[in-house]
């Protein structure tokens, strides 16, 4: 039986903005899934915060299929069972694709906004096979915090803007890289991937289902229009590391 991890005021004091000691480490483990292909997987999902705004996850992997492409990303916890990776949150973070060595072993790093990472209900880190995100050996339950909080009475109701068209920004995909790797641009930017590279890749999300190309060749192009702020991870899911996040802001 999974051991639930519920370090709530532990994990609150080295998320959360204000946090009083910016060192604290805080650790968690992995629940093997139970698959077939995976069943001595395991590890530990370790989060630092160097300051109050920023968090540094890393995944310490072992006992995954040597070779073998996975992704992994947050969770928001759901409300749909107390159990938190049956939960079925959404996704707010994303890890950058990895593959498994040839023992089996991986350690990956994600640097975030500690705000993003525990959502109203907690949240959990699900580690997936690149090749089919149905497919889940490792599961971490981050933190639980119980309800969500009811949205106050007083909140004034967003006024809808009439949007402005933004200028359209290209995005071009070379062999094994995306250029830039990195691109702040404003709500209701046209994104455009322009392969210039000679093998086949594609641009998937972590975090979007829609944002999903089909395979690339050299000269074609895909597009995704950003509507709402927040950082966006992609990757090609045929090339180990070859992923690039855009941040999209307000207007």
């Amino acid at each position: 039986m999974f051991r639930r991890v519920l370090m709530t005021s532990l994990v609150v004091a080295a998320l959360a903005p204000g946090a009083a000691s910016a060192a604290t480490v805080q650790l968690f483990p992995f629940k093997g899934m139970g698959r077939a292909d995976s069943p001595a997987a395991t590890g530990q999902l370790s989060v630092r915060s160097p300051t109050p705004q920023l968090a540094v996850s890393t995944l310490t992997l072992r006992g995954l299929t040597p070779g073998r492409a996975y992704v992994a990303h947050y969770h928001a916890l759901g409300k749909a069972a107390t159990e938190p990776c049956s939960s079925q949150g959404p996704v707010t973070l994303g890890f950058p694709a990895f593959k498994a060595n040839a023992r089996g072993q991986a350690t990956v790093v994600l640097r975030a906004d500690s705000a993003r990472i525990a959502g109203a209900l907690g949240a959990y880190v699900n580690v997936h096979t690149a090749s089919d995100l149905t497919v889940v050996p490792l599961c971490a339950a981050l933190l639980k915090t119980g309800a969500a909080p009811a949205t106050p009475a007083t909140a004034p109701a967003p006024t809808a803007a009439t949007p402005v068209a933004a200028a359209p920004v290209t995005v071009k995909v070379g062999d094994n890289v995306f250029q830039p790797t990195s691109l702040t641009v404003p709500a209701g930017t046209t994104v455009t991937w322009l392969h210039t590279g000679q093998i086949t890749h594609n641009v998937l999300s972590l975090t979007v289902a829609d944002l999903k190309s089909p395979d690339l060749r050299p000269g074609d192009k895909y597009s995704y229009t950003f509507k709402t702020p927040g950082t966006y991870t992609y990757y090609c899911s045929y090339h180990d590391g070859m992923s690039a996040t855009i941040t999209v802001t307000n207007r």
